[in-house]
C-alpha cells in the first residue's frame, strides 16, 4: 500500500543526471497555465522526469480512477530536465507534434480545451535515473522500488496537495507546489537490497527469497535485484531431505509478499492447502491434496511491474537472472526435484505469455506450461491489431477504429476502449515507452532498442502509423515464429515440445488474446499436425479464471497427472534428446547483439553520393542513408558548401538525384526528425564535379 507523507525539511536524494534543455522564451499571458514549483528542502538536486497533472470533477480525489476505460479526469503529461526549486515548469497549451518536450493530454490534447468549471487538480513528478547501460546506451529511467511499479504516483515521486481550481476559460495562472513525497509502508523483512523488490516477514509455509543479480546489476550499471515467493506444501520438513517436491512456478503481475500462488487469497484453498487435504462434498469424500512447492517472482523492472521473466535488449537479462541465478538459489534452499519434469510453468495474460515463452525457449530446464489467456503469441494478431499487414494501428482499411478493450452484454460485444484511446492515454504517462502501461511494455519486450536509447516503436503512438522495419525485429518474441522456424532446426523444437504445451483462452477474451493464440495454433498445427499444441479455446468465456476454467483442486490434480506420468519411472517420460542443451533460445548473447546499442548503431548510415567523381550536366546519384524507422527526413543538395535548391522531403531508402551545372564539391545533406529523437542532419562525402 502507498501513501504519502508531508515532507518539510528532510532532503531527498536524486540520482539523475541533469540534462540541460533551454525551450526557449514564451509570453503565456494569453494561456491557460499551471505553474509548478518544489518546496524548499524536498529535492537536494535537481532531476529529470515526467510530470503527470490531473483534473477531477471537483470533490473527487484525482487517483481515484486513472483508469483508461472509465476515468473522468483530464490527464496532461509533460518531461522536465533539470527541474527543481530554481527552475519551476509551467504547463501551458499542448500539441501532439511535441510529445518529447511538450504537453501532451487524454483525452484532450491541449489544457485550453479544458472546459470552464471548478476541478480537484493535481500533479505528480516521476523521478527518473539516468544510467549507462553495458552496451553503452545512456537511458533516464524509473527503477521501481517495491511498489508495484504504478504509472503514477509510485515509490519517490512527488505530489502537490489536492487543489479545487475555478477555471475560467480565458488567461490565468494557476500556481501549484510539489510538497509530498510518495513512500511505501515500511517493510519488517530482513532481506538485501532495501525496499528493491520489497522486504517482507516469512512465515511457517511463506517463504520471501531475494538475491542481488550479478546478471542484471552489471547490465544496469546500479544494484538489481530478484525474488520469490515461496509457499510450501503442508508437511514441508525442512529436516527431511529425502522428501523432494515439484514445483509450479507462477508468472503474472507483481505480487508483494502475499502468497506465491494467485490463489493464495482464497481463505479456503489456503486451509485446505496448508492441512494438505482436499475437503470433499455430499458426493466425494476427503482426499490428500497435490503437494507442490508454489513459486511466485518478484521482478518488478524499468518499463512495467515485472519483466516478461525472459533476456530482452531494453529491460536485460531477466530471464537468466530468474532461471539462472534465482531458481538456483531456490533449489538449494528448498527440497525440490532437480529436473525439467518437475519444474511447471503456469500463469495468465501477462504470465500466461511468460510461462510459454519460458518453456519454449528453455525446454531443457522447464517441463510443461499450463499457459492461460496469454498476451499475443503470434503479432498477425497482437490484439486486434493486424501487425504485419496493416498500415495503422488505430485504424482499419475501412476507416473503423481497432478495439483494444471489450465485454460482452446479454451476449452482443460492447467495446470499452480502442487501441487509440488506450495508446494515447499512456502518452500522457510517459513518452519513449516509459509510462509503464500495457501497449509500452510490449514495445520494451519484444522490439530492440532504438537509435535514441530507447524501445524502437512498432507505430508512431500518436498517429498509428506502423513501422514494418520496425514490426520485423520483433519476430524473435513472436512465439509462433519461433516454434515454426526452429521445428525442424538444431533445436527440433518440434519433437522436444510435443505433448508440452498447454493454452486456454476464452472466446470472448476482454483483450482479444484469443486471436493471437488462434494464429498459433493455426500455424503451428500447419507444421505439427492437428494438436501438435494442447489449445483449449472455451465458447464465450471472458479474460480470467482458472486453466480451462477448472476449479483450483481440479486444475492442481492435472498439473499432478502430468508430472507423474512424465517422471523417470512415468508412462511418458520425458526424453532426454527433448530437455538436450541444443533446445535452448533467447540465449542472452545473441539477444543484446541483435537488438541492443551496437545492432542500433550499426543500423545507421551516412547520405552517400555514387561515384568517386562527377561531370558538370551529368546527373548525380545518391542514397539518404539508413535510418530508424519513422524517421522523417529533409534533403538538400550542396555545391561548394552552399545550397543549390531549396529543402526537400525524401522517403527513407530513396535514390536522389541532381545534375550540377557547374565544377565544384557537391554534397548531399539530409536531416532526419522523429517524436523522441534528437534531430539530426547526416552529410554525404562531398564528390568533386568537373568539366
Amino acid at each position: 500500500m502507498l501513501k504519502a507523507f508531508f515532507l518539510a525539511s528532510l532532503t531527498v536524494g536524486a540520482s539523475a543526471i541533469p540534462t540541460a534543455r533551454s525551450y526557449g522564451e514564451r509570453d503565456y499571458s494569453t494561456d491557460f497555465n499551471i505553474k509548478l514549483s518544489v518546496a524548499s528542502g524536498l529535492l537536494d538536486a535537481p532531476t529529470d522526469g515526467r510530470i503527470v497533472l490531473m483534473f477531477a470533477p471537483n470533490g473527487t480525489e484525482p487517483l481515484e480512477d486513472t483508469d483508461v476505460t472509465s476515468s473522468p479526469n483530464k490527464i496532461f503529461g509533460k518531461n522536465v530536465y533539470n527541474f527543481g526549486p530554481k527552475h519551476p515548469v509551467t504547463l501551458s497549451g499542448g500539441s501532439n507534434e511535441s510529445t518529447a518536450t511538450g504537453v501532451f493530454g487524454w483525452p484532450n490534447v491541449s489544457l485550453s480545451d479544458i472546459n470552464p468549471g471548478t476541478y480537484s487538480v493535481q500533479a505528480f513528478l516521476t523521478r527518473y535515473e539516468t544510467v549507462t547501460r553495458s552496451d553503452g546506451s545512456k537511458v533516464s529511467v524509473r527503477f521501481p522500488c517495491g511498489d508495484g511499479a504504478p504509472n503514477v504516483n509510485g515509490f519517490g515521486s512527488l505530489m502537490t496537495s489536492i487543489t479545487d481550481v475555478e477555471i475560467s476559460g480565458g488567461a490565468q495562472i494557476v500556481e501549484l507546489t510539489f510538497n509530498n513525497v510518495t513512500a511505501v509502508e515500511a517493510f519488517t523483512g530482513k532481506e538485501i537490497g532495501g525496499c528493491h523488490q520489497g522486504n517482507y516477514e516469512d512465515t511457517d509455509t511463506l517463504k520471501h527469497i531475494k538475491i542481488r543479480s550479478k546478471k542484471l546489476s552489471k547490465f544496469w550499471g546500479r544494484h538489481m535485484y530478484v525474488g520469490a515467493n515461496v509457499v510450501l506444501p503442508a508437511g514441508y520438513d525442512a529436516m527431511d531431505k529425502k522428501t523432494r517436491y515439484p514445483v509450479i512456478y507462477n508468472q503474472g503481475h507483481w505480487p508483494a509478499g502475499q502468497g506465491a500462488y494467485r490463489y493464495g487469497k482464497d481463505e479456503n484453498f489456503t486451509a485446505a492447502w496448508d492441512a494438505g487435504v482436499i475437503p470433499g462434498d455430499n458426493t466425494t469424500a476427503d482426499r490428500p491434496a497435490p503437494k507442490f512447492i508454489l513459486v511466485t517472482f518478484r521482478h518488478e523492472a524499468p518499463y512495467y511491474d515485472d519483466s516478461y521473466a525472459v533476456n530482452t535488449a531494453n529491460l536485460g537479462p531477466y530471464g537468466d537472472a530468474l532461471n539462472e541465478e534465482l531458481i538456483p538459489v531456490i533449489e538449494n534452499m528448498f527440497h525440490t526435484i532437480r529436473a525439467p519434469y518437475a519444474r511447471v510453468q503456469d500463469g495468465g495474460s501477462t504470465g500466461g505469455w511468460a510461462s510459454i515463452a519460458n518453456l519454449i525457449y528453455r525446454p531443457d530446464l522447464f517441463g510443461v506450461c499450463f499457459s492461460s489467456y496469454p498476451d499475443s503469441l503470434d503479432f498477425h494478431r497482437h490484439q486486434d491489431i493486424e501487425l504485419y499487414t496493416a498500415s495503422n494501428a488505430y485504424k482499419r482499411a475501412n476507416g473503423s477504429s481497432v478495439p483494444s478493450i471489450r465485454t460482452h452484454v446479454n451476449g452482443t460485444e460492447v467495446i470499452l476502449a480502442t487501441a487509440e484511446l488506450e495508446n494515447r492515454w499512456e502518452l500522457t504517462f510517459g513518452t519513449a515507452s516509459r509510462s509503464f502501461n500495457q501497449w509500452d511494455v510490449w514495445d520494451a519486450v519484444f522490439g530492440v532498442q532504438g537509435y535514441n536509447n530507447y524501445p524502437l516503436e512498432p507505430w508512431d503512438k500518436v498517429t498509428g502509423e506502423i513501422y514494418p522495419e520496425a514490426v520485423e525485429y520483433w519476430k524473435p518474441f513472436d512465439l509462433s515464429n519461433y516454434v515454426v522456424t526452429n521445428f525442424n532446426s538444431s533445436r527440433n523444437l518440434g519433437a522436444a515440445l510435443a505433448g508440452r504445451i498447454f493454452i486456454y483462452v476464452g472466446t470472448w477474451d476482454n483483450y482479444y488474446l484469443n486471436e493471437g493464440v488462434t494464429e498459433f495454433q493455426k500455424r503451428t498445427d500447419a507444421v505439427g499436425g492437428s494438436g501438435w499444441a494442447n489449445v483449449t479455446m472455451l465458447p464465450e468465456k471472458a479474460h480470467g479464471g482458472n486453466y480451462q476454467a477448472r476449479e483450483i483442486w481440479d486444475y492442481l490434480e492435472l498439473v499432478e497427472r502430468w508430472v507423474r506420468d512424465h517422471a523417470p519411472d512415468g508412462r511418458t517420460p520425458l526424453s532426454a534428446s527433448s530437455t538436450a542443451p541444443c533446445t535452448r533460445g533467447n540465449v542472452w548473447e545473441e539477444v543484446i547483439q541483435y537488438g541492443g546499442r551496437q545492432a542500433a548503431i550499426k543500423r545507421q548510415a551516412d547520405p552517400k553520393i555514387d561515384g568517386e567523381n562527377a561531370k558538370v550536366g551529368e546527373e548525380v546519384s545518391a542514397s539518404v542513408g539508413r535510418w530508424d524507422p519513422g524517421v522523417k527526413l529533409i534533403a538538400q543538395w550542396l555545391l561548394d558548401r552552399k545550397p543549390v535548391c531549396v529543402s526537400f522531403s525524401v522517403e527513407q531508402g530513396a535514390v536522389v538525384k541532381y545534375t550540377p551545372t557547374a565544377k565544384g564539391y557537391v554534397q548531399l545533406l539530409v536531416t532526419g526528425e522523429k517524436r523522441n529523437y534528437v534531430t539530426e542532419t547526416r552529410k554525404s562525402k562531398r564528390v568533386f564535379v568537373g568539366r
